[in-house]
């Protein structure tokens, strides 16, 4: 399962923030569970915990923004002609990627550079050959419960090779060790046994979970 990370709650950064943060948090805010890709020039930045938690899966190095201010804020950063292999690594552990570019020409902005999220990359959910591991599949899978949850529905699919498959299994133990075994990317699951499925999912690893609407 992927780490949720630890770090400064933005909530409690209480440094006064420039117009670009201030555009940067109102992003983050529309794409909560999301890395943010932020472009600033020929760089993806990241600030606050996103930055904390990318740099330790991807090893690069954890700076800060206003280095003297009371509260500097964590941020690192990638080329953008290099993205490609970072994004891999964030999905392959599991994390959901928002890329954010710059959608007018910084030379004829008048004030703040507009930009918006363009893509949003989530593990079962990637075609890109960058951003694909060749030997192996790159299942979205969903599970549906019937009532008493002694049977559930399961459902994968593959979008690069078209794979799809359906099963029943009858009891919880059938269906974790289905899911370990065929190792989904990404997993959505209804919200109505999300705390029943946190407790009995400890094989399934590298899987980024999507808690859905029970009604979806």
């Amino acid at each position: 399962m992927a780490d949720s990370g630890e770090g400064k709650s933005i909530q409690k950064i209480t440094a006064s923030l420039t117009p670009m943060m201030q555009q940067y948090l109102e992003l983050k805010e529309k794409y909560q569970g999301t890395l943010l890709f932020y472009r600033m020039g020929d760089f993806y930045e990241m600030f606050f915990e996103d930055a904390e938690l990318a740099s330790r899966i991807l090893g690069i190095t954890l700076t800060s923004r206003d280095k003297q201010a009371e509260n500097p804020i964590p941020m690192c950063g990638v080329p953008y002609h290099a993205a490609e292999n970072y994004i891999s690594k964030l999905l392959e552990a599991g994390h959901k990627v928002a890329i954010c570019e710059q959608v007018e020409d910084p030379k004829k902005a008048k004030g703040l550079v507009k930009r918006e999220v363009v893509r949003v990359l989530t593990p079962g959910l990637v075609t890109s050959d960058e951003n694909l591991e060749a030997k192996n599949s790159n299942y979205l899978a969903a599970i549906f419960p019937d009532k008493k949850r002694d049977s559930f529905g399961l459902s994968y699919l593959d979008i690069t090779t078209a794979e799809f498959k359906v099963t029943e299994l009858t009891s919880a133990d059938e269906l974790i060790d289905e899911l370990a075994r065929i190792s989904p990317k990404e997993l959505l699951v209804p919200d109505n046994i999300s705390d029943w499925f946190k407790k009995n999912s400890g094989k399934i690893v590298n899987c980024y979970v999507n808690y859905i609407d029970d009604d979806y």
